[in-house]
């Protein structure tokens, strides 16, 4: 693993990532001293690749706002997107030099390229080969002699496994591994809040992947450093970059770097303001209000890094200006003590190593069952630094790593079914929680006239499946869009729940907007969320009602889609709505819940494959009985047509398991006592 193959890796993702995306335009009308772009919705043209292919569907949301506009008919022009309205097919440009262009003519988007940061860190070959160094750190991380000894001792409250994880910074590199609901980020402000107080000279640099996770991270350092009579460093925690949640931050105005800490509740203020997109000359005089009290906001980043203790912000942002933070050092040695990551299974293994000779120490926190980075090559190289985070390189077990194995966000059948389909069986319900009547009683609620309190995790059969639908641009499945919009139209009519309860997920957009749609027509409108699993990591609610919407996908059948639908389930604290049909009940992954849940109450006695395996007719006279092989336990569902393998499905995990009926025959004559 050279330097010359993380380049060519890095080269291989530019070239996949289109520089620009041509949509052809429906008509462009003005208004006011905006423009309206309507597009057609089955023409999208990804650089490098035929219009229409199903890898040139670019990313139609609010992740091109900010884009950079550029048409050459009828006149030259340019403009920036001001905002997207992705139902509608829509941009918003502001900015015009020159009329955009009307019907079957092209507009070209620039989405900004990231990742040109973190290229130019590995061509600096110095700082590239210092990098690279770090590597091994993660697998085997060395021993820090003169690590503080964290005790935790005014958090009472803090789990086993919460206390053990404060440990980890005797280590060089270590990995703070949170599941769903165990409460990761909480620990990783008690964790920061005790080394400020245990190292009073040492300086922290915490990212996030994105701002709403940075301003989570730096919130709960301050409130820990609060609650942990801590008070006397809180001063020293500083958020930078301008795009922070400024609502979250009334009464913490001491963490954004601004002496006019009334600037703060203007902006705040002014963002809770946001008219709708469709008004365009409201939105246009709300995003300049909002921009002139942002810039208000900048101060400079380097007299800021220099005076606190610790600073947070995107790992985007510390990319762009990775000149500024190497300039703390006037020696070349890290400028930071510690060097945090947080969401770190979302960060390419090529991004962190790029930053990680900022810090001695350095702490990756996250859930590397979650969401990974998002990668658009094929290239293995690629995949091996791109697509894959620092937790690729955690050792198995020791000190180093920490698993935070108790949630208190699902009820008990949600926790059991995302922790044996992802945790190894290793997740479970907090003792605390257990112990809650209240906590319990938030879980135990009816939804609809069939899903009663008791049950938890429901399947929602759907006789059709899903199909690609070249006009919305996707797969799309109109029955469960449909029955998902009468079941939440019936949730609310029935006054037993609130709109915000429930979230509505699915892996596809054209299938969101399908479901938006049926619930405008059944009377929701856009009280209920709707999201695909990408944007829903991070939230939670009591109900979430899951549609793959068609699960012959090859997408849903990856190792990513694995970790999506552990997103989605794991979003859930009271049940969990799936829709499946005969071709979603066929694809592996999807299967494992219909599994789990047909065979959680099996009664039947597990008699042992051995024993089995030394009677006439093994392995046939297995099929369809519940066995125990070795630690597996489960259902025999189908045999090879020579008879020499078999396969099993595990009730704990429900996926199919193979075994080999020769070794199981061995086995049986090896255990049968000698004859005479």
């Amino acid at each position: 693993m050279s330097l010359a193959d993380l380049r060519a890796a890095i080269e291989a993702e530019l070239a996949a990532t289109p520089e620009f995306y041509d949509f052809k335009v429906l008509r462009s009308q003005r208004d006011g001293a905006l423009w309206r772009v309507t597009l057609e919705p089955g023409y999208v043209y990804a650089e490098g690749q035929r219009p229409g292919a199903a890898s040139a569907q670019a990313l139609l949301d609010d992740s091109l706002d900010g884009a950079a506009a550029w048409w050459g008919a009828p006149a030259k022009g340019g403009a920036s997107v001001l905002a997207v309205l992705a139902e509608d097919d829509q941009l918003v440009l502001q900015n015009a030099t020159t009329p955009p262009p009307g019907p079957d003519l092209l507009i070209r988007l620039y989405p900004t390229r990231f990742l040109k940061a973190v290229a130019d860190a590995w061509w600096d070959t110095p700082w590239a080969e210092q990098a690279l160094g770090t590597l091994p750190d993660l697998a085997q991380p060395p021993a820090v002699p003169d690590a503080p000894a964290l005790t935790g001792a005014p958090f009472r409250w803090l789990r086993p496994a919460q206390r053990q994880a404060l440990q980890l910074l005797r280590h060089g590199s270590s990995f703070l591994w949170g599941p769903p609901g165990t409460g990761k980020t909480t620990t990783l402000g008690v964790l920061l809040a005790e080394y400020l107080d245990a190292r009073p000279q040492a300086k922290v640099l915490l990212l996030s992947t994105t701002n709403q996770a940075v301003d989570l991270a730096t919130l709960a350092v301050d409130k820990a450093l609060d609650k942990g009579r801590r008070g006397q460093w809180r001063a020293g925690v500083q958020r930078l970059g301008t795009r922070f949640d400024a609502a979250a931050y009334a009464g913490r105005e001491h963490l954004i770097p601004t002496d006019d800490h009334d600037l703060i509740g203007r902006l705040a203020r002014a963002e809770a303001a946001r008219p709708s997109a469709r008004d365009a000359a409201a939105l246009k005089a709300w995003a300049d209000r909002v921009a002139a009290l942002r810039d208000e906001l900048r101060s400079a980043s380097l007299q800021v890094l220099r005076r606190c203790r610790l600073a947070s912000m995107t790992t985007t942002r510390a990319a762009f200006t990775l000149k500024t933070l190497r300039e703390l050092s006037a020696d070349g040695s890290p400028p930071f003590d510690l060097l945090v990551f947080d969401e770190a299974s979302q960060v390419s293994l090529a991004h962190a190593l790029a930053l990680m000779p900022l810090g001695r120490s350095r702490l990756f926190a996250g859930d590397p069952q979650q969401l990974s980075p998002v990668l658009r090559s094929t290239d293995a190289a690629a995949r091996r630094w791109l697509g894959r985070s620092p937790f690729a390189q955690m050792p198995a077990r020791g000190g180093s790593v920490a698993l935070l194995d108790e949630q208190s966000r699902m009820a008990g059948p949600v926790c059991a079914l995302v922790s044996d389909l992802f945790y190894d069986g290793a997740l479970r319900v907090a003792a605390d929680a257990q112990a809650s009547p209240a906590w319990q009683a938030a879980r135990q609620r009816a939804l609809g006239e069939h899903i009663g309190a008791e049950v938890h995790v429901h399947v929602h059969r759907i006789a059709s499946d899903g199909a690609w639908s070249a006009a919305e641009r996707g797969p799309v499945r109109r029955e469960s869009a449909e029955a998902i919009a009468r079941l939440v139209a019936q949730a609310l009519a029935s006054g037993q729940w609130q709109p915000q309860e429930l979230i509505v997920l699915t892996p596809f957009r054209a299938q969101r907007a399908l479901i938006r749609r049926r619930l405008a027509a059944h009377g929701v409108g856009e009280a209920v969320k709707v999201s695909t699993v990408h944007r829903a990591q991070g939230s939670e609610a009591p109900v979430v009602l899951f549609d793959p919407a068609d699960g012959a996908q090859p997408f849903l059948q990856t190792e990513e889609a694995r970790r999506l639908l552990n997103v989605a389930l794991s979003r859930a604290q009271a049940k969990v709505v799936v829709m499946l049909s005969a071709a979603d009940a066929a694809n592996p992954l999807l299967a494992t819940i219909l599994h789990k849940l047909r065979l959680a109450d099996d009664p039947r006695p597990a008699q042992p494959l051995e024993l089995l395996a030394g009677r006439p007719g093994f392995p046939a006279n297995a099929l369809g009985l519940r066995v125990q092989a070795g630690r597996h336990t489960g259902e025999v569902v189908r045999i090879s047509p020579d008879g020499r393998q078999l396969w099993l499905v595990n009730e704990r995990s429900g996926a199919e398991q193979l075994f080999d009926a020769g070794f199981w025959r061995a086995r049986a004559a090896a255990s049968r006592p000698p004859s005479g």
